[in-house]
């Protein structure tokens, strides 16, 4: 496919099968669409499409600034998400989206979508396509995730300005828990409202019209949501923080909090117990990485998987429990426990042993 017809519009129409053409995330916008829910005008590369020099210095007409993001036929499925394992390319210029394109593209075949795909065998489609969405940029005011619990349940995580920060794990965020009753404990002193709304009902809402426990993605443009990506869960998140519980509902204000130096406390981000000599690492290239060690950082990036498949547990020094680093953890069955705080990670990071409960969201030295 080449020419004008290699850029297609997305619309409410598309469905599941349309994936092998248009991949996971094209998909999930329709189904936002079809839920009421406002989304970017998006263009759709389809898989092994060219679009023509023209077609794409079309979009100049429509916005000075774009997003390029992946849309593969492996991404935001029901089993797994590749989260954050395919490239995006964030306020491109009109002019210049050709090598974007192309970039987000290779990002199919590189060596951490591998690592994964070997760790989750028997769960993936035996090949990767990549398509490609096009979307008008706009900096965001605020930036946030929800992960559904169930019905009328879920977890609110959001940043200030880019989602970027939020979706790598680099800032800890501030949170809600949401059940029926509505907001039941959080960070802040109130919740988030956005248009006289508070967001997490907003985000029980759209939850409820999808009709499954939904991964959302989201921006907060002046007073205005717009939704950027919809994927079913593919794994069930931790028991969420009871408001009751001091150390929990505050943990934001006290990062790191400990009992006699022996255990820090952290975010609950991938459940289960593993205990093994900790490594600090601050390149993801360091030689002295042991495969089965507890792998301590301060953040990852998804060129991080293939350690993090080897790794017994993952530690990071901020992210919440909705960043990329704690969905790819819970898909990989790694206990992790992310945003205990630099101070927290330097004491943990002398080679001893060390107990995570990635379950409790503690870190305790052996």
């Amino acid at each position: 496919m080449s020419g004008d017809d290699a850029l297609l519009r997305l619309t409410r129409d598309l469905g599941d099968r349309d994936r092998g053409a248009l991949g996971g995330k094209a998909v999930g916008l329709a189904a936002l669409l079809r839920a009421g829910a406002a989304i970017p005008d998006t263009w759709v590369v389809p898989v092994g499409a060219d679009p023509s020099a023209a077609a794409l210095a079309g979009l100049a007409a429509v916005a000075p600034r774009w997003a390029v993001r992946s849309s593969a036929t492996v991404e935001d499925g029901t089993g797994l998400s590749y989260a954050g394992l395919f490239r995006s390319e964030l306020d491109v210029p009109a002019d210049g989206l050709a090598e974007p394109i192309a970039a987000v593209r290779a990002s199919a075949h590189s060596g951490r979508v591998a690592a994964y795909r070997e760790r989750t065998a028997g769960r993936s489609p035996a090949a990767v396509e990549m398509a490609v969405l096009l979307q008008p940029f706009r900096p965001p005011v605020r930036s946030g995730l929800w992960l559904g619990r169930g019905p009328g349940r879920g977890r609110l995580e959001w940043t200030g300005g880019s989602g970027e920060t939020l979706v790598s794990g680099a800032v800890t965020p501030a949170w809600e828990e949401w059940t029926t009753e509505g907001r039941t404990a959080g960070s802040e002193r109130g919740a988030w409202e956005s248009g006289g709304q508070p967001v997490g009902r907003t985000c029980a809402n759209l939850q409820e019209a999808l009709g499954v426990p939904a991964d959302l993605e989201f921006a907060q443009l002046d007073e205005t949501l717009v939704w950027l990506q919809f994927r079913p869960m593919t794994a069930a998140l931790g028991e969420a923080p009871d408001e009751r519980d001091g150390r929990r509902a505050d943990r934001r204000a006290d990062p790191g909090a400990d009992e006699g130096e022996q255990v820090v406390h952290g975010i609950a981000a991938s459940g289960g117990l593993a205990t093994a000599r900790g490594l600090r690492l601050r390149d993801v290239d360091d030689p002295c990485w042991e495969p089965g060690a507890v792998l301590l950082t301060d953040r990852t990036d998804p060129d991080w998987v293939p350690l993090m498949a080897e790794a017994a547990a993952l530690v990071t020094a901020t992210g919440g429990m909705l960043c990329h680093a704690a969905i790819v953890a819970r898909e990989l069955g790694v206990p992790c426990v992310t945003g205990v705080g630099e101070a927290a990670l330097a004491r943990l990071g002398s080679g001893r042993p060390l107990a995570v409960d990635g379950s409790a969201g503690t870190v305790a030295v052996l």
